[in-house]
């Protein structure tokens, strides 16, 4: 299973309002995590952002 174009565009925005510190809501943090849970692309990127802010 592959990620769509729309679907990685829209995971990529949720990651880089989370890297600067922007509002995020918990229904769009569930879908990330769902997503990282699957594809390690997801996950790699999530993590290097939370390490970064948690810095």
């Amino acid at each position: 299973m592959m990620l769509t174009t729309t679907t990685r565009l829209r995971l990529e925005k949720l990651i880089e309002r989370l890297e600067k510190g922007e509002q995020v809501t918990l229904n769009e943090r569930i879908e990330l995590h769902k997503y990282a849970i699957r594809f390690p692309m997801v996950a790699g990127k999530l993590s290097r952002v939370v390490h970064k802010v948690s810095n």
